[in-house]
């Protein structure tokens, strides 16, 4: 039987969530061809991770000699991926029944598709939304400022502003938020993988949907698979600088200098009140920091 899947999982400190992780893998899996690719990120947990092999027949571990981005380590994953599709998944994520099946399902009857991604939710149920539309000056203030949870579940604003929409309809969207994603491998094999040399950490799922939509690759949403989302459970210094900066970057790269001043400044008056109205010190630095970050001008300046 055709392999059909490669789960590809990087653990970063998070050995408990990742063997969470692959149980739910085990559970759910049935049938469906798969194999699941594991790299052990720091020399913590190495013989833990190692086990996993012993522990779940499907899994194969390499051991990082230094650590790596999330983007670099999948790319590394993806390198060696027999399957037909890629699914860079995080190992804070705990795969619902029928979300593989429905996912592989939706991509074969939709050759169209380069991207493919399950509804998000949070371990109570919420919804986490991850339709998103290309970053532009006022999606960027809504999001930036907080704005954009008054309109959450808003079925007429999400027609346009995909991150308010209730999720609950197959779609074309611009890009989707990266914590489970199932890509088509020779549609990665046309554009590429993730930009890793760019984005170590955050916007890998921005831009690499950018690519496969401007390459003429559809990414699609599909609710009628479910994934639990933890968010946010690998360590990782400055969160919300590094994922500015990315941000910035990804802008710099594709965007033009008239576009950048103006999310530049959307940023900067999205974020005044929030710093005015913080109550701690920690925050207050943060929102300075952010509204001090400098948007790249070209690339050039991030090299």
């Amino acid at each position: 039987m055709t392999l059909q899947v490669s789960i590809c999982i990087v653990n970063h400190l998070t050995p408990d969530l990742t063997e969470q992780c692959l149980h739910s893998i085990s559970r759910t899996a049935g049938d469906l061809p798969i194999e699941v690719l594991v790299v052990n990120n720091t020399p913590d947990d190495a013989d833990r991770i190692a086990r996993l092999t012993g522990q779940f027949g499907f899994v194969q571990v390499w051991q990082n000699e230094q650590p790596l981005g999330f983007a670099a380590n999948q790319n590394r994953l993806f390198a060696r991926a027999a399957g037909r599709y890629l699914m860079p998944l995080n190992s804070d994520t705990i795969i619902q029944p029928g979300a593989l099946q429905e996912l592989t399902a939706f991509m074969e009857t939709h050759p169209d598709v380069g991207i493919a991604g399950p509804r998000l939710v949070y371990p109570d149920g919420r919804l986490q939304p991850s339709c998103r539309n290309f970053p532009t000056a006022l999606s960027h203030f809504l999001e930036a400022s907080g704005l954009w949870r008054l309109f959450r579940n808003n079925r007429l604003l999400g027609r346009t502003y995909l991150l308010c929409s209730p999720h609950t309809e197959v779609k074309d969207v611009d890009w989707l938020t990266g914590a489970c994603l199932l890509v088509r491998a020779a549609a990665a094999q046309q554009v590429g993988t993730y930009a890793a040399y760019w984005f170590p950490f955050y916007a890998e799922d921005l831009e690499w949907c950018w690519r496969m939509r401007r390459a003429g690759w559809r990414v699609m949403f599909d609710p009628r698979a479910t994934v639990v989302h933890l968010e946010s459970r690998s360590p990782l210094a400055d969160r919300t600088l590094q994922m500015y900066r990315s941000f910035y970057v990804f802008c710099a790269l594709h965007y033009p200098p008239h576009t950048r001043r103006a999310i530049r400044c959307a940023t900067w008056l999205a974020l005044l009140p929030r710093r005015l109205a913080a109550r701690r010190g920690e925050e207050r630095r943060l929102y300075a920091q952010l509204m001090a970050l400098p948007m790249p001008a070209d690339v050039g300046e991030m090299e």
